[in-house]
């Protein structure tokens, strides 16, 4: 069921078990009023913890062959010498591409839903293929993730027999995953490798993906549908693959959302026409590492992980695909130095980029922000509850990380 497609030719011989399954937690699961948000009447609607399960998921190939090549990839000081071979070597050249080995890595087959900037495949294609050409002027690629967690596109015989099938409290998980991609080989965002303008191509090119996923969703009937644009950037933070690259999740099960989601929203919606983020200094200039013409970041007063960043666009904007190309261009450049100077003063270099936005369809006054979360081994009551043990204050977190960035500012 590669590419999220449900077909009878690829359902022959499974059983429902064998699907995405997404289940919500009963102990954390509260149901939400039709009139919060704006969500349409008629299906019942959830916010608290649930979990995508996905056979599939778990096939994806692993992009590092050993610990020390993982090293070298990510140590910014060196350059990579030759042509690096990965996963998506194969896509981009549309053929078989083998490893140091002789060990095939990848068939060049895939949708891809963006090309810089410009529509390529339908969302909804059920039409894997290998291309036909990419411009060697393109800086990045927004493909169908091979390896989904979710379900696309599923045969309506299948779907129903799913349906009657699977026990009341699962369901066969519905949605789009993306994955966005430099066309050219570079790892993580090291600030003397990655060009910012391929860095910006991967964001104008998932936010060229995520309008022609909505506006084909909603011709299909789907809304009330939750996005959530992401990056792994490293294997211990759930990146396999050593080629810079993002992830999109676009939730078309039209069931809720989670909740740390209902915590923003609620939180938005108490604050009204007085928006946090447009308001606030931040606990002044102790916390604020850096502030440009578009984008503001600061250190978190309520940290998940020591060296917890938060930033958000200065315009009140609700969504990632609502951001301009000056504030993309911006916020590529911003990242790369922000990323470097954590190199600088040795933070972990396992990190998740999380954006955090309104979902599709709801009419909630939002701020869109998002989060730099740093490695760290957490557990206890950590992984109990929805609360954090941090050791390192924020004010003197963003101090560190202001010196370290100076070299880069002057």
């Amino acid at each position: 069921m590669e590419w999220g497609i449900i077909n009878k030719e690829n359902f022959e011989n499974k059983t429902t078990y064998d699907v995405p399954i997404k289940r919500w937690d009963p102990l954390s699961t509260v149901s939400i009023r039709t009139e919060d948000f704006g969500l349409r009447k008629g299906k019942p609607r959830y916010y608290g913890h649930y979990s995508y399960i996905s056979p599939i998921r778990g096939k994806r190939p692993k992009g590092f062959k050993t610990i020390e090549e993982e090293k070298h990839l990510y140590d910014c000081s060196k350059k990579i010498v030759g042509k690096y071979n990965d996963v998506f070597s194969s896509v981009i050249e549309g053929k078989i591409v083998y490893d140091d080995w002789g060990m095939p890595l990848g068939n060049g087959f895939t949708i891809i839903i963006s090309e810089d900037e410009k529509r390529r495949d339908n969302p909804f294609s059920e039409a894997p293929h290998r291309i036909d050409k990419i411009s060697d002027k393109s800086k990045a690629l927004t493909l169908i993730n091979r390896y989904p967690s979710m379900a696309r596109v599923v045969d309506p015989d299948i779907d129903k027999h799913i349906q009657q099938n699977l026990p009341s409290h699962l369901k066969l998980s519905k949605g789009i995953n993306l994955v966005s991609i430099s066309r050219s080989f570079y790892p993580s965002l090291c600030f003397n490798l990655i060009p910012h303008g391929v860095l910006a191509g991967i964001f104008l090119s998932m936010r060229a993906a995520i309008l022609y996923c909505i506006e084909e969703a909603i011709n299909r009937d789907y809304y009330d549908i939750p996005v959530m644009p992401f990056f792994n950037i490293g294997t211990k933070v759930g990146g396999s693959q050593p080629r810079i690259h993002s992830q999109v999740y676009i939730d078309l099960n039209m069931d809720g959302h989670g909740s740390r989601l209902e915590g923003y929203l609620e939180a938005f919606k108490e604050m009204g026409s007085k928006c946090h983020l447009c308001q606030t200094t931040h606990g002044g200039t102790d916390r604020i590492i850096l502030e440009t013409e578009f984008w503001t970041f600061y250190n978190t007063g309520s940290p998940v992980r020591n060296y917890h960043i938060r930033f958000h666009p200065n315009e009140h904007l609700r969504r990632f695909a609502q951001l301009k190309v000056n504030q993309i261009e911006d916020l590529a450049k911003s990242l790369k130095i922000i990323f470097q100077a954590l190199d600088d003063i040795e933070i972990d270099r396992n990190r998740n980029i999380l954006f955090n936005c309104c979902p599709y369809g709801y009419d909630a006054d939002f701020h869109m922000f998002a989060d730099i979360i740093p490695h760290e081994v957490i557990g206890g009551a950590e992984m109990a509850d929805d609360m954090r043990v941090a050791r390192k204050l924020p004010h003197v977190a963003a101090e560190e990380i202001r010196n370290s960035l100076k070299k880069y500012l002057d």
